[in-house]
């Protein structure tokens, strides 16, 4: 179980971990712009202006980013419902904190971690790995703080979330 919080830090994506940045210099982050659907442009945008580093992108469909924070965790910023009907780009923002297999963490830890810290779902897929999300949705439009909040609420409710797995 120990394996599961060491992995709270350097987890998130095994595969794209080792990709290099593009350049952030171009992305533009405005607090009170209202966001209806975002492109990678804006993900990007949102996860450089908490000083986090976008680490790859496209890993996870054509509008997603792997991010790591100041403090080391990576974590995932996913585009979904993207180019439906009239509306460009991705009305759906999947956050994601995923950590590799553990089988010691059981299924009741995985409930009560869903009942402790109900701003985000907790689960485990079909391979074993175990993940956190938040998700956004963005009809009629959000401010890109508010989306920028959601990944704060993310990164600062997973080590809770660790600890119930863990039983501590």
């Amino acid at each position: 179980m120990r394996n599961l919080f060491k992995l709270a830090t350097a987890a998130a994506f095994a595969a794209g971990g080792l990709s290099l940045a593009a350049p952030a210099s171009a992305q533009t982050y405005s607090a009170g712009r209202v966001i209806e659907a975002v492109s990678t442009s804006d993900l990007k945008a949102i996860v450089t202006s908490l000083d986090h580093e976008v680490v790859a992108e496209g890993d996870y469909g054509n509008v997603s980013i792997s991010a790591r924070s100041d403090t080391g965790t990576n974590y995932l910023v996913i585009g979904t419902a993207c180019n439906v009907g009239d509306v460009a780009g991705c009305q759906g923002v999947m956050l994601q904190v995923r950590f590799d297999a553990d089988p010691d963490i059981t299924t009741d830890a995985l409930i009560q971690a869903n009942l402790t810290q109900a701003a985000v779902n907790t689960w485990r897929d079909p391979s074993g790995t175990i993940g956190v999300t938040r998700y956004v949705v963005l009809d009629h439009g959000v401010t890109m703080a508010n989306l920028r909040e959601n990944v704060l609420v993310l990164l600062s409710l997973t080590p809770s979330v660790v600890q119930t797995l863990l039983g501590e």
